[in-house]
Order: C-alpha cells, then structure tokens, then sequence
C-alpha cells in the first residue's frame, strides 16, 4: 500500500503537435550566433516521453548573419526564430520532471544564449543560483526550491538527490524551464550552507486543519473528535512510547472549513494556503503550532498522505482516510525520516543483485506498518544513543552481548551496531543494526510470530545517507507471504 506520494499533480501528458523543419533564418543585425535550439522535426504529435529523443535526434542551427534582408523581411525571421524558440520551450517544459537529464543535455552554453534577441531568451532556459531549499517527499521525493512564502521552483535531478531536510539553505546551479530546474544530482549541484538542527524532543505542538471543497461543501467523513483521537490519542501514544517518553504530540483541532478550491483539483501547496488563511480567519494563532496536518475528504490527488521531510512549521496533508497508520507515517516525514526499505537478495541476504522495496519493512511504520521505527531511524531522531535516550552498543569483536527487548523502558541496550563497511574517501560508515524485537505496545501485531520473536531482526544503515536503512532478509530460502498494512510480519521474512 502507498501511504506516501507527491504534493502536486503529475504535469499531464498532453499531446504536443510540433511544426516542420525551419531553414537558417538570416538577419540584418551585424552579428554570427550559433545557437544550438532542438527541436521535433515532425508534424505529428508527439508524447512529451518521446521529445526527449526528438530534441537529440533533430537539432537544427538558427544563424543570424548580416545579409541586408529588407526590414520586412527581418520581422518574419525573428518572428520564425521566436516561434522555434518556444516550441523548444514547450518540448522541454513537458519533459523535465520525467526526463531531466535529457532537458541538460540539450542546454544552450550561455554565451549563446546571452547573445540572442531579448524576446527569444524568454524561452530558453537560464542558470540560476538561490540560497533555500523547502522540499516534500513522497512515493518518489520532491523537491522545491522557495524563493518566497509563496514562490517554488521544482527541482528535478538526473540522478542521485540529496537526503536533506526541508529548510536547509542550500545553493543550487541548474537549467531552468518556467518553475522547474533540472539538474545533475545531489552531490554536484546542491551545496549545504546551513543544517537543521532536528526537532525530535519534547512537547510538539501540532495543529490539525479540517477543510472541505467548494463543490462537496457539506462533505465532512469524520468528526473534529474523532480527528482529536486519531492525532493527539493514538498517534500521541506511539510517540510517547517509540521515543522512550521523551516525545509527544499536543494542539488542536480546528474546522470544518471550506475553502475556494475544488476536489477536482490536486495542488497541496494551495489547499495548505487556503487552510491556513481560513483558520487566522477564525482566529486562530497559528504561529502557536511547529507542526501543521491538513485533513480533508478524498480528492483528485492518488496518494493517501503526504508531508514535508522535516521543515519548522512542518506540513502534513492528509486525504479521505484519516488513521494512525497515514498520519503516524507523515508526522514520521515531518520530524525528517525517510522511508524504512528492505533489499530482496534472492537466494541470500546480501548479494550483488538485490532489488529494493521502498515501503518494505513490515516492522516500521515508515515502511508498511504500525510498528516502532527501526534503530537507525530512532538514532537519527536521537531516541537511541543520544543525552539520556537508551543505548546501542558498538560491537568491535566478538562475544556474548545482552538486549532488552527493543519497545521496553530501561537503561540497558536497545540495539548492537556492527560496522558493515566504511566509505575510502568520505570515511563515513554503514552499520549492521540488530534489534530485539516482541509483541510489547505498538509492536504488538508481532505476537505469534515466532521467527522474529525468537530471533534478532537486523538491518543496514549508512552515515551518508538518510535514505538508506535498510531490512535485511535473515532467512532468505523460505518464501515470503504477504501482509497488509498493519498486519503481522511474514514469519518468514525477517529474523535469524
């Protein structure tokens, strides 16, 4: 089950009809520019999928060359070249959030660009240095570079995005189309200027926003206090419990509100704002909350929640359903958790063909379950080996080593750590997380399972990543059953 997908709408696939091929325009302006514009030589139509190959397959050079062209003339070839130039624009503008490589293959060197007539830049991409970064995660992460309150630019990577949290200021270089830039990964493009200090302890106060659609005015699926036990009961509960009583949730529950924006509308950034300005219209101080959840009936977007990965005020959406399960999974998002994976090596539990499965640990409610976070994801919230949390206990040799069960109180280990692997040039190391697990609080769904709870579970996480814990399969020869969401661990899955 996805728990966990994009704010936005997906760009629709719409069908772009594309002219014909365009001759070298030649214009009276004293003046030689090269300038490498791609563009479909075709005059069918052509799915945005396809226009990557187009602009590789079929570049055309536009040369302005001093040629004493009447005046008349020279409108008709710039009013050409402009109209080339925009449907390059468009081709790419359809193709960046899918295919952003292929939209930085076919930049134009910036020379070339500079040198065009100032109409004809307008479409044509431009480099762009900014200094904050607010961006939401999802089935697949997004991210958003915000300039202002309410201006965003998507930022789209050819590979490898980085693993920060929303609010980190960072500088960032990238070809831009419109309100989207592609760039190359994480590691190249995006420089870190400040980090963010987590917000994992103590008392978090939340604010939980129910709105309503102008077309669906009276459609209200649940009550503010059914909203009030979901959040500040159940999802309360678990963080009390999961943090070893050093966490907890509290606020209020405000709505229903109705707000102008339809259901047919999937734009979670807008229906924050209108939210936003119908709960300060009733009176509410919203400067008194850290952490916003907006609920709301079923709408046009796919996913069941969403949320920022971090950010102060950290935002939540939450659509049609509204259970601990999705909420308990955000809220996860907003304190800067990514999602608890697992790796399926076939025959073995580690190997050189393993496939990843993004919501696969059936233990973590940041995978498919209601269960406590893996002890990688509570080390990096603090929870374990941190001030007064519970230990974990490096493992340098071998020995006989003690665990307390991993959901109960206590100052005895929650966990080993055994070094799996250390980076050569960064130094940074991944470790073997080994866990006791049983059927105590929220982990009761485990009871009955006899594999794990007569084993050790054991996953893998790096220090350079926040995207990498990972379940390792301990007992890889016997198959694997399904489980639903919140229901028991496969005893077949996990532990050895």
């Amino acid at each position: 089950m996805v728990l966990h997908t994009r704010v936005h709408a997906a760009k629709s696939h719409a069908r772009s009809r594309v002219r014909s091929s365009v001759a070298p325009l030649f214009l009276g302006l004293g003046l030689a520019i090269a300038a490498a514009i791609g563009f479909a030589q075709t005059a069918h139509s052509a799915e945005p999928n396809d226009a990557a190959a187009h602009l590789a397959r079929t570049p055309h050079t536009l040369t302005i060359q001093d040629r004493g062209a009447a005046v008349g003339e020279h409108a008709r070839l710039s009013g050409d070249l402009l109209s080339v130039a925009a449907w390059r624009h468009q081709l790419l503008s359809a193709i960046i959030q899918d295919d952003p490589g292929a939209v930085l293959r076919a930049a134009m060197p910036a020379k070339l660009r500079a040198s065009l007539p100032h109409a004809v830049q307008a479409y044509v991409e431009e480099e762009l240095e900014v200094l904050h970064e607010d961006r939401d995660a999802g089935s697949r992460y997004l991210y958003f570079l915000k300039v202002k309150e309410e201006e965003r630019f998507s930022l789209d990577f050819a590979a490898h995005p980085p693993t920060l949290q929303t609010g980190t200021r960072v500088r960032v270089r990238g070809i831009r189309i419109e309100r989207a830039l592609a760039l190359e990964s994480g590691s190249t493009t995006v420089e870190g200027l400040a980090a963010i200090v987590p917000n994992s302890f103590g008392e978090q106060r939340t604010v939980v926003i129910l709105v309503n659609f102008q077309d669906k005015p009276t459609e209200q699926p649940y009550t503010r206090d059914f909203a009030k036990g979901v959040v500040f009961g159940t999802t309360n509960q678990f963080y009390v419990e999961a943090s070893y009583q050093q966490t907890s949730l509290s606020g209020d529950v405000f709505g229903w509100y109705t707000i102008p924006m339809n259901s047919t509308v999937c734009d979670g950034w807008t229906l924050a704002s209108h939210a936003k300005a119908a709960a300060t219209a009733a009176g509410v101080n919203l400067s008194a909350y850290t952490r916003y959840v907006f609920a709301f009936p079923q709408n046009a977007c796919g996913w069941w929640g969403t949320g920022t990965v971090g950010g102060n005020p950290s935002q939540a959406w939450i659509n049609g359903t509204l259970v601990f399960q999705v909420v308990g999974h955000e809220v996860g998002h907003n304190f800067g958790l990514f999602h608890s994976r697992s790796i399926d090596c076939g025959s073995t539990t580690l190997g050189s063909n393993c496939t990843t499965d993004e919501y696969g640990d059936p233990l973590d409610v940041m995978g498919y379950s209601t269960g406590h976070y893996n002890a990688f994801q509570k080390e990096r919230l603090g929870w374990l080996n941190h001030g007064t949390s519970p230990p974990s206990m490096t493992v340098q040799a071998d020995g006989t080593h003690w665990l307390d069960p991993y959901e109960s109180m206590g100052g005895n280990p929650k966990a080993l750590k055994i070094l799996k692997a250390t980076d050569p040039t960064t130094g940074m190391k991944t470790w073997y997380y080994v866990e006791f697990r049983q059927a105590i609080g929220f982990d009761s769904f485990l009871s009955g399972n006899s594999n794990v709870l007569n084993g050790v579970v054991i996953h893998t996480g790096s220090e350079s990543s926040a995207n990498s814990s990972d379940l390792l399969d301990m007992t890889p020869a016997t198959a694997r059953r399904g489980v639903t969401p919140g229901g028991a661990a496969p005893d077949d899955l996990v532990s050895c």
